[in-house]
């Protein structure tokens, strides 16, 4: 393609490919953000000290994410690691500081402890709540508490 020349092909791709992802937005965003607070709900019943860094409403939030910091353990420092190998997607910090060896900017900005580590959760309309239960089952085993 000479440039200058519009990807017709590539145009017609996203907006076919927004025209799926609206089609049912209303009802993804009443299920994504339920399956949220469950999560959020869930972890705070079986982790003790555990903190939310952000808005945990829905309402009040970006509804796809959850960022959580863990209380200081001795698995802290290989909770991301572990919850990887256990086939858990999920990341350290926040979207901002990926791939970064320095704190996150957004996590030091809204006062969360240094001290803890984060872990950033993603949803979407294909996550369900037995993927959830089985998330906070393996971060109920790393840490050591009973259910």
């Amino acid at each position: 393609m000479r440039g200058g020349t519009e990807n017709v092909y590539g145009i017609v791709g996203l907006a076919k490919a927004l025209e799926i992802a609206y089609e049912h937005i209303d009802s993804d965003i009443k299920e994504i953000s339920a399956l949220k607070k469950y999560m959020a709900e869930e972890l705070q019943n079986s982790i003790p000290g555990i903190q939310f860094n952000g808005e945990t409403n829905p309402e009040h939030s970006l509804y796809t994410v959850l960022n959580v910091s863990f209380p200081p353990s001795d698995h802290s420092e290989m909770l991301l690691f572990s919850l990887d190998i256990a086939g858990i997607a999920c990341s350290a910090g926040s979207a901002c500081s990926s791939g970064s060896n320095v704190g996150s900017h957004v996590l030091n900005g809204i006062k969360a402890s240094p001290d803890r580590t984060a872990i950033r959760f993603s949803f979407s309309r294909f996550n369900t709540k037995e993927e959830i239960d089985y998330c906070v089952e393996k971060v109920r085993e790393l840490f050591l508490v009973k259910a």
